[in-house]
């Protein structure tokens, strides 16, 4: 099965996650072994919802965030995939 690299942003999250006023957005990459690369997305969706640094709570969510794929790639299986976690967060508008 392929392995696909997705690089993923977030945007207009609420900064209460990391202790800030302002809305934050992130950056991300994930590996996923897929069939397709609309398979691939479905997937890395699944695993980001379930990340708990992004479990907002009901009262801060907001309907503008929002998360979308920069680039879907298909490389290489011998492609090094870690660590496959983690999130370079930034305030939004700087």
């Amino acid at each position: 099965m392929p392995l696909y690299r997705c690089s993923i942003c977030g945007e207009n999250f609420p900064g209460a996650l990391l202790g800030k006023l302002e809305p934050i957005g992130f950056y991300a990459t994930r590996f996923t072994e897929a069939a397709t690369p609309g398979e691939a997305e479905a997937q890395v969706l699944d695993l980001l919802r379930n990340e708990d640094v992004l479990n907002i709570p009901a009262e801060l969510r907001n309907e503008d965030a929002r998360m979308f794929f920069e680039e879907i790639a298909e490389v290489n299986a011998d492609n090094e995939r870690v660590p496959n976690s983690g999130f370079t967060f930034f305030v939004m508008g700087s």
